[in-house]
């Protein structure tokens, strides 16, 4: 199996990670957060959908642009809608993550190794940027979890 195929494998079994996650959790319960500085499960799906959004334009300018500054993506918590059913926000996400699965499976192999500018990574590859987006999904699930062994232990959710 190639590289690429790991990273389109990876990035496919998220949502239904998440689907799996958050199983049985409540409305109410997915609001609730450690801290007031900790997100909620709720934040974090939100956070995921807003990022798969911006990434995908990051990775579209990186295939018709020759070698592009791409912005660093940090949307801002404020922003999380967090009066939506748990289920619409699986969904919103689910159909982003297809839509950039869809862009991805549909790119010649070099298009893989086109390269763009990131402020704080330098000159990376598109190969790079995609491994980076499996990175974030990672390190969220993993947030995910920790919020949720919170929530067993002080929450009884």
């Amino acid at each position: 199996m190639s590289r690429r195929e790991v990273l389109l494998k990876a990035l496919a079994a998220t949502p239904g990670d998440l689907e799996r996650m958050v199983r049985g959790i409540s409305d109410t319960a997915v609001t609730h957060s450690p801290t007031p500085d900790h997100w909620s499960i709720a934040d974090v799906l939100c956070h995921l959908h807003m990022v798969e959004e911006h990434y995908l334009d990051r990775l579209q300018r990186v295939t018709a642009e020759t070698r592009p500054l791409i912005p660093a993506i940090h949307p801002h918590p404020a922003a999380h809608d967090l009066t939506l059913p748990l289920a619409r926000v699986v969904v919103n996400f689910k159909q982003a993550r297809q839509t950039t699965l869809t862009f991805l499976q549909n790119l010649k192999a070099g298009d893989w190794q086109r390269t763009a500018v990131h402020p704080a990574w330098g000159e990376v590859t598109f190969r790079a940027l995609v491994q980076h987006l499996v990175d974030h999904d990672t390190s969220h699930l993993n947030q995910m979890i920790e919020i949720q062994q919170w929530m067993k232990r002080e929450v009884g959710s």
